[in-house]
């Protein structure tokens, strides 16, 4: 049927689709990067190697690393147990980098945080955990290792310069004891072994690198380990470099600046200290017997600075000098010449000082005083009396005496209480005693052919008139004599002196040469003596009168005082009659003195010190009546003065209103046109009123409308006195006017003198300020000299462009409008007066100086007094 046919299913075409699908390269592209990551850890992981340790300590697989200066270059990957229980067996992989160095002399050791006294090392270790350290080494390649127990001694720890030290012995260095430099520590010690003879030790030292280049070929180590003490009179002085140093031992060096860089392994010396190193020049010093110098380091000083020091003292080959061997800093080279001295310091011990007395402990030291010449290595030690007696222009001699008198070597030559030179030695010879003396260059002018020398020491006694004169000298010389002398004779000095024991005895000694001395007294009657009639001292006879003689001012007596008694007459001798009997009475009673019974029949003449007595006359001693009327007289005063008025013999002299003198006589000296007046001071007052500075004036009285003063001269005038503050001084000139207490002095010149006077007021706006003290003519005649005294109180209104004028009496001036009259005060118009006034100039001038000169006006101008100007005071 073709219905059934047309039910049927068509036939399918069925294809197979043979393509790969695209999730097959997930799986692939995941093989890959498995072998990709294989292939990286197989080749990561480098060498796989064995290293056999003593423990496991800090050791964890996976986590410690192995490293070559710092730079990781492995890892442990296992830690095992030996079959024995014994050792440690570490697997670790090396990386492929460092697999060149697994040879059979690398060598592995374990790395670990270290603190000692010395340092602190393995501080990464601290951080990061323990480590393996590589060393790489020569030989054939292994897998198979022994570590080392620690860091290989032969093998410094980083870079830097390695150097050796060659020394007799290790003593107390050590591993890892630090070097310095000037104490900072730039290196340490890694390693140390005997020498090839097994005579020397060989220290290995690492410098580090920025610090490598202070080391040069001229440097010097020196083992600085310890301490070292001082004790002196300053205290116990105890030093040392560091406590690591005190405890594990140090090195230090030091370089010059002309050494130069050296290469790795240089050898150097290592000394046993600084004294030893041998820093410096190289010399040799002759020492003198008994130099008490240190063999072991006393320093040489130039200028209070240390530059070298002593390192060995000994004999020489013949034994016959003491030789010091030292150094000194090669900065001072240049002074090491054939004309330099080396000067022993010793102590020395006085009351008024100590010197150097750090030597009685430490011994004594030395001092370069540099000098010309060729260079010089060996040099001579010389004391300070050799040293001076080199010296150009010292002097040199002898003294001698029959004891010491405890005088020793040292001993103090003095002049006038100054040292000026020293004994230099003491030696017996024969019966007398022999003192050697250096004198300084600058004081042998002093020394004379008739100088004498005595001891000057010990308390001296003096009994005169007026008591006991005790003179105690500086304790110094109570305990210790000096020796003093006396300037006389020639400049040329003897080589040789007599010592007396005292200062007495040297001058009588020196008296007694000359014979006798001649002294001349003025009187003014001859007093009953003649020729032969003797001088007194005390009641003793010291010599007599020889001469007397008429003179038109009287009688003139000549003496001869024995030279041993000479030093008896001094400056405030008094001379006086000493013949008869002297009675003296009052109301207590009668006083009766006898002179000595040559003096009752041939009369004589007596002295003594007595201080305020004028006991010269024109040069001459004065001879008074008796020694009443040489105490009563006071001092002798001469006054000048441009005229006598008012003034007579008895004329007081007081001060403050009480009489401390009087005139005694009034002279015209024709010749200079003025007057000589001569007075007399009490003795009580003579030393204060007799010195430079005093101003003696004439005390008149002034009666005025404004003013009334020194009445109690109404009756007699007398002269004042301001007392001085000077030197002594016997003459004065005699003002006519009171000084004020002048801060300046003027003078105004003029063409008349008008009514001007001394006294004269000077006036600044009407306020006295000052006044003249004196008129004159000038030298030519042609003008009137005023010289004026300004109060120190208004010196500052006096400038140098003040103008001055004349206010006395009163003006009037007639004109078509009429008269005009001016005066002044009332008391100008009496006295008279000189006003001055300052212009109105900025800045006011300076102030007048002393003796300035200024033109005296006859009357001011009308701006003049219009003036008002401002000055304060300087």
């Amino acid at each position: 049927m073709n219905n059934g046919n047309n039910n049927q299913p068509e036939p399918v075409d069925i294809h197979r689709d043979r393509s790969v699908s695209p999730l097959w390269l997930l799986p692939i592209l995941a093989f890959a990067l498995a072998g990709w990551l294989v292939f990286k850890a197989v080749n990561d992981a480098g060498q796989r190697i064995q290293i056999h340790f003593s423990d496991a300590a800090g050791l964890i697989a996976g986590r410690t690393t192995i490293r070559y200066q710092g730079l990781e270059v492995g890892i442990v990957r296992d830690v095992t147990l030996s079959d024995d229980l014994e050792s440690i067996y570490v697997e670790a992989d090396i990386y492929p980098e460092a697999v060149q160095t697994l040879n059979t002399g690398t060598r592995f050791w374990l790395v670990k945080p270290k603190a000692s006294i010395t340092g602190i090392s393995g501080l990464d270790a601290l951080v990061s955990g323990n480590y393996i350290a590589l060393q790489p080494g020569e030989g054939e390649a292994t897998q198979n290792f022994t570590a080392l127990d620690g860091q290989p001694s032969d093998t410094p720890i980083g870079a830097g310069l390695s150097i050796q030290l060659r020394a007799p012995d290790l003593g107390s260095i050590s591993i890892g004891s630090q070097v310095f430099y000037k104490k900072i520590p730039v290196g340490e010690v890694y390693n140390y072994t005997l020498s090839n003879n097994n005579k020397r030790v060989l220290v290995d030292v690492l410098i580090q690198p920025q610090y490598a280049d202070l080391v040069t070929n001229k440097s010097r180590f020196w083992n600085v380990s310890g301490m070292s003490a001082n004790i002196n009179f300053n205290g116990v002085d105890v030093q040392f470099e560091s406590l690591s140093a005190m405890i594990a031992g140090a090195i230090a060096f030091d370089s010059p600046d002309e050494g130069r860089a050296i290469e790795d392994n240089h050898l150097f010396r290592l000394y046993p200290d600084l004294n030893t190193a041998g820093r410096g020049i190289a010399i040799k010093v002759e020492l003198p017997e008994n130099s008490n110098i240190s063999a072991s380091g006393a320093p040489i000083v130039y200028r209070g600075l240390q530059i070298g020091q002593i390192s060995d003292v000994r004999l020489d080959e013949a034994r016959s000098k003491i030789i010091a061997h030292a150094a000194i800093e090669p900065s001072m080279s240049d002074l090491l010449n054939s004309g330099s001295s080396l000067l022993l310091e010793e102590a020395e011990l006085s009351l008024t000082g100590v010197k150097n007395i750090g030597n009685l402990v430490r011994g004594n030291f030395l001092t370069l005083i540099p000098g010309e010449g060729e260079p010089s290595r060996l040099f001579k030690a010389i004391t300070k009396d050799e040293l001076q007696e080199k010296q150009h222009g010292v002097a040199t001699f002898d003294l001698y005496a029959d004891s010491s008198f405890g005088i020793k070597r040292g001993t103090k030559i003095l002049h006038r209480g100054i040292a000026v030179g020293r004994v230099t030695h003491v030696k017996l010879e024969k019966d007398k005693v022999r003192f050697s003396v250096i004198v300084n260059t600058e004081y042998t002018s002093l020394i004379g052919s008739a100088s004498r020398f005595y001891i000057d020491g010990g308390i001296k006694a003096n009994l005169s008139s007026k008591g006991l004169d005790v003179s105690l000298p500086p304790a110094e010389q109570l305990i210790s004599n000096g020796i003093s002398f006396t300037s006389g004779g020639s400049k040329k000095i003897a080589k040789n002196y007599t010592l007396y024991s005292s200062e007495r005895l040297a001058t009588l000694a020196a008296e007694t040469a000359k014979g006798f001395a001649r002294f001349t007294l003025v009187a003014n009657e001859l007093p009953p003596v003649s020729e032969g009639s003797p001088v007194l001292y005390r009641n003793l006879q010291v010599g007599e009168v020889t001469s007397y003689a008429l003179t038109a001012s009287g009688v003139t007596l000549s003496l001869n005082i024995e030279n041993k008694y000479r030093h008896l007459v001094t400056q405030n001798t008094v001379f006086w009659n000493r013949s008869g009997v002297e009675v003296e009475a009052g109301l207590s009673g009668v006083k009766i003195t006898a002179s000595p019974v040559a003096t009752l029949i041939k009369g004589g003449v007596a002295f003594d010190d007595i201080d305020g007595v004028s006991n010269k006359q024109n040069g001459r001693f004065k001879l008074y009546s008796s020694l009443k009327d040489a105490r009563n007289f006071g001092q002798e005063i001469q006054l000048t003065a441009s005229d006598a008025r008012a003034l007579a013999v008895g004329t007081e002299i007081r001060y403050q209103g009480i009489a401390i003198g009087k005139i005694t006589t009034i002279t015209p000296n024709f010749d200079k046109g003025n007057v000589n007046i001569s007075a007399r001071l009490f003795p009580q007052f003579a030393d204060v009123i007799a010195r430079a500075g005093s101003y003696f004036w004439i005390v008149k009285p002034k009666l005025s409308l404004t003013e009334t003063k020194n009445l109690d001269s109404l009756l007699s005038s007398y002269i004042s006195v301001d007392p001085g503050k000077g030197i002594k001084q016997q003459t004065f000139n005699l003002g006519s006017a009171e000084l004020l207490n002048s801060g300046l002095t003027v003078v105004l010149e003029s063409e008349k003198r008008n009514s001007i006077s001394e006294g004269t007021p000077l006036l600044y706006r009407d306020i006295q300020v000052g006044q003249v003290v004196k008129v004159s003519l000038g030298d030519l005649a042609d003008r009137v000299m005023i010289e004026a005294q300004i109060e120190q109180k208004y010196r500052h209104l006096v400038r140098k462009d003040s103008v001055f004028w004349n206010v006395s009496g009163f003006d009037v001036s007639i004109g078509i409008t009429g008269a005009t009259v001016n005066s002044g005060t009332v008391d100008s118009l009496i006295r008279g007066g000189i006003a001055f006034a300052t212009p109105e100039a900025h800045p006011l001038a300076p102030i007048a100086k002393a003796d300035s000169h200024f033109l005296l006006h006859k009357q001011a101008k009308s701006e003049w007094k219009d003036w008002r100007t401002a000055i304060p005071r300087d």
